[in-house]
């Protein structure tokens, strides 16, 4: 199941906090490929982080000034219990340029992502202000696993 967010990184960020960026509301492809594959949902086990790449949304800056990556997913109806990391990356590697790559995490995202909709909130800290705003993408597969 692959999914992609975008959002803005904003001008002037500081280097002393995690800076949030929360998107309510993705739709969930979970019950589709259920459907397209005519299977039931009992049968899978698990919905496990797969790949993700974070990048500008047109590719062309530079990503050095970031220290870390993380990715969690939460579900709509408690958003405050966003606890389900699914992709990070700490710290980001030197000369990273124009792709950021965060490995995925361990987390059984199962009862979220059968959900119709949830949300995803990415973290970011960086080693340096940003020198201005950049329209960020967010592109990640998650997979669902049967016995």
């Amino acid at each position: 199941m692959s999914y992609v967010v975008d959002f803005e990184l904003q001008a002037g960020l500081n280097t002393l906090e995690t800076h949030f960026y929360s998107t309510p509301g993705i739709q969930s492809q979970f019950q589709a490929q259920l459907d397209a594959l005519g299977r039931p949902a009992s049968d899978i086990v698990s919905v496990t982080p797969k790949y993700a790449e974070l990048s500008t949304i047109f590719g062309d800056q530079d990503l050095d000034f970031m220290r870390q990556v993380f990715v969690r997913i939460y579900d709509l109806s408690d958003p405050l219990n966003v606890n389900s990391e699914i992709f990070y990356l700490d710290p980001v590697p030197p000369n990273t340029r124009k792709v950021i790559r965060p490995f995925p995490g361990l987390a059984n995202v199962l009862s979220i992502t059968s959900e119709p909709n949830f949300g995803v909130e990415i973290g970011i800290s960086l080693w340096e202000v940003t020198p201005h705003s950049f329209d960020m993408r967010l592109e990640f597969e998650l997979s669902a696993n049967v016995d």
